[in-house]
């Protein structure tokens, strides 16, 4: 059964060869009849014109085409192009209506009446620059309203319409009673100097004196590297690289 089936497949593969080859012919021959007749009726020069007859259809095609397919990719093009200035134009507002979203909808959102949405101007290592307003000492807090910093003293030296952010380091805040002063290392929040037999734990809040959301307690305080305090890292702490930030009082 093998074997006639391979004598089958030769015999379908022979026959489509010599129908290949019967087409080729005929159409080759149908060819130079053409031109044949052609050079009878009018002359030698109509091989050449038969020749580059395709040639010439293709220019004439492309010469119909080609300003249209144009035009209309230049309209494109700038129609991009001013979508995309658009766009560029109304980050800040897309920035600053997301932040507004999310502030709205964090649990904090009850006791920020009043916060002022506040571009990133500048940054740079350790610290940032907010365009706008705001009276020094105010807070500053992310989108889920967490304490980032305060606005610096306007002796501060910044740009006209620019506002410097003081670091949250060196802030003291409450947990559960206990007093301690947030510290940064490695890229994380610290509280520090708490009593070494403090009774907190981890999931405890952590705010500012005056109640601003800092984060929570990542663990249990352990003793520092004196033995005399106690430390703990946190967790859900302000972002950091947030485009918009917000100011109050």
């Amino acid at each position: 059964m093998r074997d006639s089936l391979d004598l089958s497949v030769r015999r379908t593969g022979r026959r489509g060869r010599w129908r290949k080859k019967l087409l080729t012919g005929t159409v080759a021959v149908v060819c130079a009849a053409l031109a044949a007749a052609a050079t009878l009726r009018f002359g030698p020069g109509a091989v050449a014109w038969l020749a580059a007859l395709p040639q010439w259809a293709d220019g004439a095609i492309g010469a119909h085409l080609l300003p249209r397919y144009t035009g209309r990719l230049a309209d494109l093009q700038a129609e991009n192009a001013a979508l995309r200035a658009e766009l560029a134009e109304t980050s800040d507002l897309r920035a600053e209506n997301e932040a507004l979203r999310t502030l709205l909808q964090s649990p904090q959102a009850d006791l920020l009446h009043g916060a002022q949405p506040l571009p990133v101007a500048e940054r740079w290592l350790g610290g940032f620059a907010l365009a706008g307003s705001a009276e020094p000492g105010s807070a500053v807090l992310d989108p889920y309203g967490r304490f980032a910093g305060r606005i610096a003293d306007s002796g501060e030296e910044t740009s006209p319409g620019i506002v410097q952010v003081l670091s949250a380091e060196g802030t003291p805040c409450l947990a559960g009673g206990y007093c301690g002063v947030l510290t940064a290392e490695g890229g994380r929040w610290y509280l520090d100097g708490l009593p070494r037999h403090c009774a907190l734990g981890e999931g405890d809040i952590v705010t500012t004196a005056d109640g601003f959301w800092v984060g929570r307690l990542d663990g249990t305080p352990a003793e520092d590297e004196t033995g005399l305090c106690a430390r703990v890292p946190l967790c859900e702490t302000a972002e950091e690289n947030s485009a918009v930030y917000f100011t109050i009082q």
